[in-house]
């Protein structure tokens, strides 16, 4: 084991240490004097319901909208900046931000949820296609939840990494007290890419009726980087609009009406891959990108009350889809004597159609001296998939046209147009027993997944002796949870949670046949659904100067499923074949402490002060290699200190996060390049003008730090010339103006 490994043990038992003394002198202190769940946020990823933090049984992290705007937050990866453990990879050079992951695991294993709605998955082949997954604007978000670890005992497949639920700005939200017409407009620019955004939003009620609508506009060129490479030039827009009609007399309940769609639009020169050596871009002199994505969601919700099966009842019904369209243009120098210089257009087009329907239900029931508090319900969706690729490759010396490229006919799809048919049914219980401290929270869900595959012409020209191959499968994962009060103010719990991810329809029958390079990907009958069984352990406290939170945590991953696995020679046509399988096994381990203290608890003079610290730490095993695990970020500290002027019209933060090197990386097939060690510093500061009119800013990486993040760049080689391009930017300032009336 190495002195830095030690080090980073001693840390942690030192941590522990001292957060198990602070909770158990704190509450001697102060468990008279604090009431519980006082103050306390509130959430529902956990029970799909309100619940206070302090008596949920796993780690949940909330991001308001006022968090949003103090830190400057214009997109998901800023968002969770200060967030150890979670993290949104960045591709520098043409398809910008990938999804969430979560205590390392990202991709499409994080169920992310836009108002109750599950939002549509994300695909990539190659350099020239990568839809990405589609999120709501930051400035129509109310909060955002982050569920830590699996939880598909109530959201189901792609849930075994965790949940990121959103929830849009509703009409209250932007009335003041006694006030029937709300406004808020706000204009800002990021000095990371030379950006502009513009916001405006009106609310107002008449009666028991509220509407809402929001328009966002933002624009921006390529992120600046710290290194001594120029980024590649790029120029991006994106226009994202809300709109809420909410009916509080409507029969049966109140009823909302919501309609939601955002396009982005980019170009993109990729310079950096033109005449790239050992690459297949090595005679490559010109590669551009004009890529474009759109989205929309519609969906009616309404909540009953007072049934006999029920004390409320929230039912939903959605309909949302998803566009990307991205065209390459790209220009290659003759290279003798096989190849004059060409001039190759691709076009890749990814359709995502969805309608679903699902109710959650609350009942309160008590036998005795036992409490219960069950949410049951269901889902269902039906999803429709189509993905095609198109190409025409001229010779200039002849201006002759061909639509094969590299031995692919076009057009192909990579998979059949696909119907997927997903439905689960859940039940969680709270049990409390009178005069007693604990809680015990069971949860189970049965889930129905069929995938139904669409061979048409264009799939079966390019694979015409492929079957294709259909899915039937039913999943159950259960849940159990336990919450124990050590005092009025001190909480601790335990977890265990299966998740599962049932297979994708791209691995399941993928479809790709490369004559020239002789390789051809079969599909997989037998792909099974990974699977995961996560433990964790916790302690909360929360008093009237300090709030700490500290957990451990362990999970097993199993079936991983692992794209285009070599399977060698075909043995009647000696065809190299590929397919996905399942073959992986993992674990991830590791912890996790948050605390803020309010100095001026402690000490007058310090009144106003806040300091926070948050802390994540984690190790990952791929079993099947007896190899480290890539996908594990290293450690994280984020370390503030705030100042809040009594009044409330001014104020800041100074915001310190330290990275550890990454250091333990499975090398065992490539030499894999690892980050250094390196530490941040931003300044942070708002003030408020007059009532409803202020500005917030930041000086981000106060020190002028050169410095890449292990997320974006694992995988590449050492000596891979791209590396200097995935630094993140140098110093840089934004800010943001904001009016409200």
């Amino acid at each position: 084991m190495s002195n830095a490994l030690k080090c980073m043990n001693r840390l942690a038992y030192s941590i522990a240490a001292v957060i198990c003394a602070s909770v158990a002198g704190a509450a001697e202190r102060e468990s008279s004097a604090a009431q519980p769940d006082a103050g306390i946020e509130t959430v529902t990823v956990y029970g799909r319901r309100l619940e206070p933090i302090t008596r949920v049984a796993a780690t949940v992290t909330v991001i308001v909208q006022r968090e949003m705007q103090r830190t400057l937050a214009a997109d998901v990866k800023q968002m969770v900046r200060y967030e150890p453990g979670l993290t949104v990879r960045s591709d520098p050079f043409r398809f910008g931000l990938d999804t969430f992951a979560v205590r390392g695991v990202g991709g499409n294993r994080v169920a992310v949820e836009v108002d109750g709605i599950p939002a549509a998955g994300g695909f990539s082949i190659g350099s020239f296609s990568d839809s990405g997954r589609s999120f709501v604007d930051l400035a129509l978000l109310q909060r955002v939840e982050i569920l830590r670890g699996p939880a598909s005992s109530l959201y189901g497949s792609d849930a075994i990494g965790g949940v990121v639920a959103m929830t849009t700005l509703t009409p209250q939200t932007l009335l003041l007290p006694n006030e029937n017409i709300g406004l808020r407009s706000e204009a800002g620019f990021s000095g990371d890419n030379d950006g502009w955004h513009a916001v405006a939003i009106a609310g107002g009620s008449s009666g028991t009726q509220s509407a809402l609508f929001g328009y966002v506009h933002r624009e921006g060129n390529e992120t600046d980087t710290a290194a001594n490479v120029a980024p590649d030039p790029r120029r991006d827009s994106s226009d994202s609009a809300l709109a809420k009609l909410e009916f509080g007399e409507a029969p049966g309940g109140p009823l909302v009406v919501t309609a939601q769609g955002g396009r982005v639009s980019q170009q993109t020169d990729v310079n950096a891959f033109e005449k790239l050596p050992g690459s297949r871009f090595i005679s490559t002199t010109l590669l551009h990108g004009d890529d474009t994505g759109s989205n929309f969601r519609l969906s009616i919700d309404q909540r009953l009350a007072d049934a006999s099966g029920f004390d409320t009842l929230d039912w939903r019904l959605y309909g949302q889809g998803t566009d990307t369209r991205q065209d390459t243009s790209e220009q290659r120098n003759a290279v003798p004597p096989r190849a004059p210089p060409l001039w190759i257009e691709r076009e890749f087009r990814l359709e995502d159609r969805t309608i679903g329907a699902e109710a959650t239900a609350y009942k309160e029931l008590a036998y005795g001296r036992v409490a219960h508090g069950v949410v049951y319900g269901f889902e269902f969706a039906r999803t429709q998939l189509e993905e095609r690729r198109t190409g025409t490759q001229t010779d200039l010396n002849t201006g002759a046209t061909t639509n094969i490229i590299l031995g692919e006919n076009f057009p192909v799809r990579d998979f059949p147009i696909t119907d997927l048919t997903k439905a689960g049914v859940f039940a969680q219980d709270k049990i409390t027993i009178a005069d007693t401290r604990l809680t015990v929270i069971p949860a189970i869900r049965a889930d129905y997944y069929r995938l139904e595959p669409d061979a048409d012409q264009v799939y079966r020209e390019d694979n015409p002796n492929v079957p294709v191959v259909e899915l039937d499968d039913v999943s159950v994962a259960p849940k159990l949870g336990l919450t124990y009060a050590l005092t009025d103010s001190a909480t601790a719990f335990f977890q265990y949670a299966r998740g599962f991810r049932s297979p994708p329809p791209e691995d399941v029958n993928i479809g790709l046949e490369l004559p020239l390079f002789n390789v051809r990907a079969v599909p997989n009958p037998d792909l099974q659904p990974e699977t995961s069984d996560g433990y964790e352990l916790g302690v909360r406290w929360s008093g009237t100067a300090l709030h700490i939170s500290a957990s451990g945590y362990y999970n097993d991953y199993r079936d991983f499923i692992e794209s285009k696995v070599n399977l060698g020679p075909d043995p009647v046509d000696g065809v190299i074949l590929f397919q996905s399988q399942n073959i992986a096994e993992a674990r991830i381990y590791g912890a996790e402490l948050s605390a803020t203290a309010q100095l001026g608890e402690w000490s007058a003079p310090l009144e106003g002060w806040t300091a926070r610290v948050s802390a994540s730490w984690s190790r990952g095993e791929d079993l099947t290699h007896n190899e480290p695990l890539n996908s594990v970020d290293p450690p994280t500290g984020v370390f503030g200190l705030g100042y809040e002027a009594r009044s409330g019209n001014w104020g800041g933060e100074l915001i310190t996060t330290a990275t550890y090197a990454k250091d333990s990386v499975d090398r065992s097939r490539v030499n894999l390049y690892g980050t250094d060690s390196y530490a941040t510093i931003d300044l942070l500061a708002h003030v408020e003008f007059s009532r409803g009119f202020w500005l917030d800013a930041g000086l981000f990486n106060l020190a002028d730090r050169a410095y890449i993040e292990w997320s974006d760049v694992r995988g590449r080689p050492v000596g891979d010339p791209l590396i200097p391009y995935y630094t993140r930017p140098g110093r840089n300032v934004s800010a943001t103006l904001h009016w409200r009336y």
